[in-house]
């Protein structure tokens, strides 16, 4: 996805703008563990130089309770002023994770954005993901995981 987003910065003329939720409160809430492959700075690290803006937003009430069509109206086309929009095919945002890529795509003509839906990829039958990703490191299986994300992990994190 990170990809498509940098190939319209450079095609289209745009900002690149990278916008994740940040987990963490929503898991400490719940009192659940809170794993994740990269932090927020490592993250930030990996698109330096490569995009214009990181943005993790953090899943706090105020955001949690924002209506799919307010998030796209509001923060989306508001705050960031979309004119492209890739997200992944399991992508939900807005309260109770109400929006969907279809719903991005019905109010694309609207407010004036067009949205790409990125399958994920997959290796030998099985689904790219964090979670097989995660279950790999725990395995031990470096060169796998260096596999599936495409660089390596190790080097990255040192």
């Amino acid at each position: 996805m990170i990809e498509r987003v940098i190939w319209h910065q450079k095609h289209d003329g745009v900002d690149s703008v990278v916008f994740a939720f940040d987990m963490k409160p929503l898991y400490e809430k719940k009192n659940m563990s809170y794993e994740r492959l990269l932090s927020n700075e490592e993250k930030a690290a990996r698109l330096d130089g490569r995009i214009d803006y990181f943005v993790e937003c953090p899943f706090v009430d105020s955001i949690a309770g924002i209506e799919a069509e307010a998030f796209i109206e509001k923060i989306l086309v508001g705050i960031f002023h979309a004119k492209y929009i890739v997200v992944g095919t399991d992508f939900h945002f807005g309260y109770k994770r109400r929006g969907t890529a279809d719903m991005l795509k019905k109010y694309s003509e609207t407010y004036g954005y067009e949205v790409e839906v990125i399958g994920k990829k997959q290796y030998q039958g099985r689904e790219i993901s964090s979670t097989y990703i995660k279950e790999e490191l725990k395995k031990g299986n470096s060169a796998l995981v260096d596999e599936l994300l495409g660089y390596s992990y190790e080097k990255f994190k040192e």
